[in-house]
């Protein structure tokens, strides 16, 4: 359904976020400030239509962001439209409500973005407008730039769903083991696992969980699962072998399973690799929920790097009548005055600013006295090898291969061999489809 704001003063602003699926800002005060002098007379009224292509929308309400955004841009009206049943890409586009911004998730810029021709190089607005770049985190831009095998710059940064390593205290307590702490590796994690994987009474604990899709998407390798230049997968090598079996032996422990991200507001998971926007989930399902957080667990093999960043971008599209004006809304909500109202309000910053950083989650109240600085504890992993376009782009789902694997109890060889097959016979038969 098409929900129109009359202007950007009233109403509330729809920012979609991801709940499953994406680090701080430099202050920049030329960002959100236009690089050319311009006569200061009023501007003509312009609407824009925002578009917030994620599932699952999330009202910022109580917040400044709309008076803020109002006292900057006084002639600019938007038009949100939240993607959902009669408001697909292919809707909006058949009814000519073609947007001007563009909320959606950097790894469907191929398949959502550009498939649909909306996608627009904004390198010359951003030196018009006098954008600095350098206030992003550089794993971020580059993330959200290598979805693209020329590496044009579509889309931009705006927020981040982080990932952590989050654990239930209560659990720990009960058995008097001392907490995670940061700075710990995947053999770290599993030791403390095999500790807290117990049966005490009537009451069974899994010491640890994850959604292997998850990991093996962002994994700190920076491996992909096709390969850039040829129309084929990349899933039988050495690097995959070492992310499936670092996370298989925790599912090889008495009474592991691979649960929903949501069974950690049970209270019977001593830890678990989640993002942070489902955590708050858990826990407001739950509020007796004890927890609290550490940095995600690093490979020994790539020590002190975190996993590849899970960023929710801006696009403004090809199709736009009023680039400038669009961007000029870009530009300012990736301001350090605008990332910090979306932090406190929970949302990870695609920033390097520490300050916005350290403001998480500071008018959430799930997120008090939580160790917030574990979300940046460590860098950003660097993108995988941006893949050539004309490639045929087929979806890869880790988690249901992962979760055979356990299930029958295969080797990690063999079900790697198995997986690539899969996506192998996907490819020729995507690649059929689209001859036809």
């Amino acid at each position: 359904m098409i929900k129109k704001l009359v202007t950007v003063l009233t109403g509330s602003l729809l920012i979609g976020a991801v709940l499953t699926g994406c680090s701080g800002g430099g202050s920049s005060q030329s960002n959100g400030e236009k690089g050319t002098g311009e006569a200061l007379k009023p501007k003509e009224p312009v609407t824009l239509t925002w578009f917030n292509a994620q599932g699952f929308p999330l009202i910022l309400e109580e917040t400044d962001i709309l008076e803020t955004l109002k006292k900057k841009y006084p002639h600019i009206t938007l038009n949100i439209v939240n993607r959902g049943k009669g408001s697909e890409y292919a809707d909006l586009i058949a009814m000519g409500t073609l947007p001007d911004i563009i909320y959606e998730s950097a790894a469907f810029t191929t398949s959502r973005v550009m498939m649909n021709g909306l996608h627009y190089d904004m390198q010359e607005l951003v030196k018009k407008h006098g954008f600095n770049l350098s206030s992003i985190e550089p794993n971020v831009l580059a993330q959200t730039q290598s979805q693209n095998s020329e590496s044009k710059l579509y889309g931009l940064p705006f927020t981040m769903n982080k990932y952590a390593l989050f654990y239930n205290k209560d659990v720990f307590d009960r058995f008097g083991v001392a907490y995670p702490k940061d700075g710990m590796t995947w053999d770290d994690t599993y030791e403390l696992s095999k500790k807290m994987t117990r049966v005490d009474g009537s009451d069974t604990f899994q010491g640890f969980a994850a959604q292997p899709n998850n990991i093996m998407l962002n994994n700190q390798l920076s491996i992909g699962p096709l390969h850039p230049k040829e129309d084929k997968a990349t899933i039988n090598n050495d690097g995959h072998k070492l992310l499936y079996e670092n996370l298989r032996r925790f599912f090889d422990l008495p009474n592991a399973s691979i649960v929903p991200l949501g069974d950690f507001s049970k209270g019977t998971i001593a830890m678990m690799v989640n993002s942070h926007p489902s955590i708050v989930g858990a826990a407001r399902a739950n509020t007796q929920l004890n927890w609290d957080v550490v940095a995600v667990p690093s490979l020994k093999e790539r020590p002190n790097i975190g996993f590849k960043p899970a960023t929710l971008a801006l696009f403004v599209t090809q199709t736009s009548k009023h680039k400038d004006e669009a961007f000029e809304v870009v530009s300012y909500m990736l301001s350090e005055e605008m990332q910090m109202i979306l932090a406190k309000n929970g949302l990870g910053t695609p920033l390097k600013s520490d300050a916005v950083r350290k403001s998480t989650g500071q008018d959430v109240p799930e997120w008090q006295g939580k160790n917030v600085n574990a979300l940046y504890f460590y860098p950003d992993a660097p993108p995988t090898e941006p893949r050539a376009s004309h490639l045929t782009d087929v979806g890869v789902d880790f988690g249901a291969s992962f979760a055979n694997m356990v299930k029958d109890k295969t080797d990690v060889n063999t079900a790697l061999r198995s997986f690539e097959e899969q996506i192998n016979q996907a490819i020729e038969t995507a690649k059929a489809a689209k001859a036809k």
